[in-house]
């Protein structure tokens, strides 16, 4: 059951991404290297892609990006949403920080929640949470203050300050050699309520007395008892994930290809059953062709790129069909009139409600279906006319 509950409290995270990302862009960022100096303030909402990413000066909006290494040592008044191998956040956000990548550093100062996934997660103690923290790392480390609870699942977890109230924790330890501790409650922590973790050994308490509600652990190794609550939990992770990655997804395609998406789009609105028809086609035809292939020596290569090239691209193509989708509910919805002609913005709602729909059971997937096969029409349509 509590597992149940913090997958939904995290899909109840994961849905309001939609309310600071419909907001006023500075525009998309697509650099080696993107760097906002101390003197500037922006206006508004920073989205970036590039290979560094830097904040020095002052972000009004959210800060929405995705880079090999970001660092954010200004201010963000908004959310902080990002992707990327390193990123490190020594500022002050006024908001929530959703990040996910390899290596993750909290140092500074967050309004409400943090949400971390990467191999690496560190909470410093200079770091202040004021709502909750949700963590899912192989290493993680809490050494800083949350006002609200600490929700977090892994290999190894170090805390080592305080949380005001109750910390919940699934540890797949399995694997940990016996003389090492999955949990480590280091006598610098402090619990305002409950510890409760799921692991298959004792965690190391360093000082009991801090925890001031229940200590419990419970058994990993009986958890096939509780078959159908882990299904719950894993359907609305693996949809929070599925979320997140459309995102990032969109984030490069609009930020990469703003014109030819906004041409592809039109058309599949424009003509919708010649793409749907063209999409089908193309996924019938391709795969006995490649199939084909394979009976001649030179064709061996052709047949496996081009059966590899149709898989990399029906999972863009659904986020295209997303994207189309907000652009239409962009020019449709009265309230969402200051955004019309925002790629972005029609970007984040059409993949939200697209994904939500597609989670239907059954209708759902057909549903998912149709809108690759209608993608990879327009793609293929948009294709055809600029060679003619």
């Amino acid at each position: 059951m509590a597992k149940t509950r913090m997958a939904v409290l995290a899909l109840l995270a994961t849905a309001a991404l939609i309310l600071p990302f419909v907001a006023s862009a500075k525009g998309m960022e697509a650099q080696e290297s993107v760097y906002i100096p101390k003197e500037e303030t922006v206006e508004g909402s920073l989205y970036s892609v590039g290979s560094s990413i830097t904040v020095d000066g002052t972000i009004k909006g959210d800060v929405i990006c995705a880079a090999q290494s970001i660092v954010i040592n200004g201010r963000v008044d908004g959310d902080v949403i990002c992707v990327g191998q390193s990123i490190t956040v020594n500022g002050v956000v006024g908001g929530s920080v959703r990040v996910a990548g390899n290596t993750i550093v909290l140092n500074g100062s967050i309004g409400h929640t943090a949400m971390a996934a990467g191999a690496n997660v560190t909470i410093s103690p200079k770091a202040n949470v004021g709502w909750d923290a949700l963590i899912g790392a192989a290493y993680a480390e809490v050494r800083g203050t949350i006002k609200r609870d600490l929700f977090g699942a892994g290999s190894f977890f170090t805390l080592a300050g305080p949380i005001n109230r109750h910390v919940l924790l699934y540890m797949d330890d399995r694997n940990v050699p016996q003389d090492q501790n999955s949990l480590t409650v280091a006598k610098e922590a402090t619990v305002g309520g409950n510890l409760t973790y799921t692991a298959s050994r004792d965690a190391k308490i360093e000082n009991p007395g801090a925890i001031k509600g229940e200590l419990k652990r419970n058994n990993l190794e009986n958890r096939h008892n509780d078959a159908a609550k882990d299904a719950a939990g894993a359907w609305a992770w693996f949809k929070i994930i599925g979320i997140f990655s459309a995102l990032i997804i969109g984030l490069l395609l609009v930020s990469w290809l703003p014109r030819p998406i906004r041409d592809i789009t039109d058309g599949m609105f424009e003509k919708p059953l010649p793409s749907i028809g063209w999409g089908i086609v193309v996924m019938i035809l391709v795969p006995i062709i490649a199939f084909l292939l394979l009976f001649t020596v030179i064709g061996i290569p052709l047949s496996l790129l081009s059966v590899g090239s149709l898989l990399l691209l029906m999972y863009p193509a659904k986020v295209l069909a997303a994207i189309a989708v907000g652009r239409k509910l962009n020019t449709a919805l009265p309230f969402m009139s200051k955004w019309h002609h925002s790629l972005m913005a029609s970007m984040i709602v059409g993949v939200i409600v697209s994904w939500l729909i597609f989670s239907v059971p059954v209708i759902g997937w057909f549903l998912g279906c149709l809108a690759t096969v209608w993608a990879i029409g327009g793609i293929w349509r948009y294709g055809k006319a600029r060679s003619a």
